[in-house]
């Protein structure tokens, strides 16, 4: 399983005409055990305009991070149940065709299979979330995402800002109260369903599917 992490750099810079040019930070992050960082200032040469169109704001609580947590390590954790279900087979026929050993290699897979993802989960949630929030000075990171026809723009409480262009989304990812937007492949955005503070939901989520190939359901 992976680790994310990312790194602040320095402050973008306000142009005339709702423009925005942003200095470009640095980031690595690993996949499996996802955190929500304080976004690296990010999108060098990336300008915006226009009116704002969605407005989603609101406070990363320990609830919201676990949701986050668990919808990102989903597809890791089906991949593990289909591994563990494949070396079950196995193991039984293994069992039957009288390779006992074969069959208890097979079987300590399959339990790895399934409790690994659970006990990952279980022993993050809490421990990545503190240190996120210790990471921001003590307090929860609080977040503004900005829509515009062109690009996004992410604000933190901390002075983080970034933005994006629509075509960097890669994959969008639901669960019950939120979507993660994954960026360049590696970093979460999370958007959440009852925050729009600017516009509504549905609006949003039509908005979205007219903006690349990924499914907003």
């Amino acid at each position: 399983m992976e680790e994310k992490e990312l790194e602040m750099a320095e402050a973008g810079e306000n142009t005339e005409g709702g423009k925005e040019e942003i200095t470009e930070g640095e980031f690595a992050e690993e996949a499996a055990e996802p955190s929500v960082p304080p976004y690296a200032r990010r999108g060098k040469g990336i300008r915006i305009s226009g009116p704002m169109l969605y407005e989603n704001s609101f406070t990363i609580t320990q609830e919201v991070y676990q949701e986050f947590l668990k919808a990102s390590m989903g597809r890791y954790r089906k991949l593990y149940y289909l591994i563990g279900a494949v070396s079950f087979i196995l193991g039984v026929f293994s069992f039957l065709g009288g390779t006992g050993p074969s069959a208890l290699l097979f079987f300590v897979i399959t339990v790895l299979c399934i409790f690994l993802p659970a006990n990952t989960y279980r022993s993050s949630k809490k421990k990545k979330y503190t240190q996120q929030v210790e990471k921001n000075g003590g307090k929860p990171l609080e977040r503004r995402v900005v829509f515009y026809m062109s690009g996004l723009e992410v604000f933190s409480n901390n002075g983080a800002h970034s933005v994006f262009r629509y075509g960097d989304i890669t994959r969008i990812v639901e669960s019950k109260s939120l979507y993660v937007l994954v960026v360049q492949k590696k970093l979460s955005l999370l958007v959440l369903k009852d925050s729009f503070t600017k516009g509504t939901l549905e609006e949003w989520k039509t908005f979205m599917n007219k903006k690349g190939l990924w499914k907003v359901k």
